[in-house]
């Protein structure tokens, strides 16, 4: 596989392990006494790193909208990757070289560890979008092929702003792009997913069988911007006619096809069907392209014939047409008397998407009753657009270039309209976080704007954190500022990858349990502690294996290894993230 090369990579490929773990002060909850939801302040590296301890393989998707590297320096995010922040960063981490770095260089010293915590936030079966331009598009495609793995690519989707570039010198850009990768995925029983069937996201659809063969059914085949019933265009022409009663079909013309030709319009061609209709017959629109004048051709052999047929549900007068897509047996998992079929994104997501970038700002300045206070700030719409690939309506979302907080608008307005419960976790590291990111997030809660321009609140709630202490000062001694249960926390997640446990039944050093091996962080912020007899016999936790934190041990090895006891020593056995 081709990588990418630049000055600074050496310095980066490796750095997020290096990246100190800090905790997350909480500064407030809104709306609520707790939620799940978070907004934080902070360096996103740092941000990131501080989460894996709770999140790591737990986020099932990811949106960013990193800077695109215009060198335009006139953006809220400094988009030239020159902000003082980001140039001290580049010092310490790539050293003298950074002062030969160019634009893009220094662009992917900050996204490729960035990019490398993100993957491993992600859920097993997650997904990640990633907006973009060409500045950085080809550059970016190559570091997510390396890090997430080039089998794992599912897009990109192109978005159609809807508003060209004003820029008579070039080719006017009216475009972005949305870069899709999915985790390393396993899917159990079915080997692997034809891509021409399913794409992108994890689904388990209901297959039915008949006469020994399997098929799902699709979503209905739509007319523009109305469901796919005969009341919503009775003026379409339609090719097959169909009786649901005697099972009969007839391929009929809607149209005279001698006129297509010289017919100025579709009114000149039409031929009126109506007969059919009284005699019960329900035209069936054809699931392919318009033919001339904006006619509708059609073979239901050939439909037939690609192993695929149609549904017709309703009633009389509103039939609603659907389409059945036969489904490789080797592809169906059966459980009890019902078959399903695994994938990953439906297939009718859309490459190409239509979201305007103007109705982005507007939105945003209507809630904010300010113009010009974000530049560019996405469509909501085209976000929850995204989110909405994503099948589970409790999914963990996160962003961690959160800017103006389009994405929790849109977890809070797919909330609102499906029922579900998706979570939010937003990350900005600019001083706005507070005054617009959050702001924004408590306006949509509890609604804006006046009169007949007024919005209802989604309702919801949400934390907002600022970074906090190191967990290690100096690199090596524990930080105890941060208090026991920060510690704890990450102790166990650095033994087992996995959330801490709480409201043991067992001593309070118990850390929890993985693997049937049990963990105790035998620590006392005041005096040093001894793993001894009269320790363990405060052990109840039954377990194969025991690891137990401590800062002395006095139990003879022999013991140790016929109980399976692992002693680690505080702090220099804890391994730094």
């Amino acid at each position: 596989m081709p990588t990418l090369e630049w000055i600074g990579k050496e310095k980066v490929i490796n750095h997020h392990q290096e990246v100190p773990f800090r905790v997350l002060d909480k500064k407030y909850t809104f709306n609520a006494e707790e939620s799940e939801n978070m907004i934080i302040h902070g360096d996103n590296l740092l941000a990131l790193k501080s989460l894996l301890p709770q999140y790591e393989g737990r986020v099932d998707c990811i949106y960013i909208d990193p800077p695109y590297n215009t060198g335009n320096e006139k953006w809220v995010y400094n988009d030239n990757v020159n902000d003082p922040r980001i140039k001290k960063w580049l010092g310490e981490v790539v050293g003298a070289e950074g002062e030969d770095l160019s634009r893009h260089d220094k662009w992917l010293c900050m996204m490729y560890p960035r990019l490398r915590l993100l993957q491993k936030l992600l859920s097993k079966d997650g997904v990640i979008f990633i907006s973009i331009d060409d500045n950085e598009y080809t550059n970016l495609k190559i570091i997510c092929d390396e890090i997430f793995g080039s089998h794992n690519a599912i897009g990109p989707i192109i978005q159609n702003k809807l508003n060209a570039k004003n820029d008579t010198l070039n080719i006017q850009k009216n475009h972005e792009f949305i870069l899709v990768y999915r985790k390393e995925i396993q899917l159990e029983g079915i080997g692997k997913v034809k891509p021409t069937v399913v794409q992108q996201k994890e689904i388990i659809k209901e297959v039915f069988q008949e006469n020994g063969e399997y098929y799902y059914i699709n979503d209905a085949i739509t007319t523009r911007g109305e469901g796919g019933v005969l009341a919503a265009r009775p003026n379409l022409g339609y090719t097959v006619y169909y009786n649901p009663i005697t099972n009969d079909k007839i391929a009929k013309y809607d149209y005279d096809i001698n006129k297509v030709e010289t017919a100025k319009s579709i009114n000149e061609i039409y031929i009126d069907c109506a007969e059919l209709i009284q005699q019960g017959y329900v035209p069936i629109r054809p699931p392919k392209v318009r033919g001339k004048l904006g006619c509708w051709t059609w073979s239901l052999e050939k439909f037939n014939a690609e192993r695929k047929s149609i549904v017709i549900t309703g009633k009389p007068g509103s039939y609603s047409v659907k389409k059945r897509t036969f489904i490789d047996k080797s592809y169906v998992i059966q459980d009890g008397n019902k078959y399903f079929f695994k994938a990953i994104i439906e297939s009718n997501s859309r490459s190409i998407i239509d979201f305007s970038t103007n109705d982005g700002t507007s939105v945003f300045n209507t809630i904010m009753e300010q113009y010009g206070l974000f530049d560019n700030p996405k469509n909501v719409s085209m976000v929850e657009y995204l989110f909405g690939l994503i099948i589970n309506k409790n999914a963990i979302i996160l962003d961690s270039f959160a800017g103006s907080g389009t994405t929790a608008h849109a977890v809070l307005n797919m909330n609102k309209k499906d029922g579900g419960n998706r979570k939010f976790i937003l990350v900005e590291m600019m001083d706005y976080a507070d005054t617009i990111t959050a702001e924004r997030a408590k306006r949509v809660i509890k609604g804006y704007g006046d009169g007949d321009k007024s919005v209802e609140g989604t309702s919801g709630d949400f934390t907002y954190y600022e970074l906090g202490e190191p967990l290690f000062k100096d690199g090596k001694n524990l930080n105890e500022v941060v208090g026991e249960d920060e510690i704890r926390k990450y102790v166990f997640y650095m033994e087992t990858k996995r959330p801490i446990q709480e409201n043991h039944e067992d001593i309070k050093y118990l850390l929890g349990l993985n693997n049937d091996t049990a963990y105790y962080f035998y620590y006392e912020k005041d005096k040093p502690t001894t793993l001894n007899y009269e320790f363990l016999a405060t052990v109840k936790t039954k377990a194969s294996a025991y690891t137990i934190y401590a800062d002395t041990c006095v139990l003879p090895k022999e013991f140790m290894e016929k109980h399976g006891i692992t002693f680690k020593k505080i702090p220099r056995d804890i391994t730094k993230l």
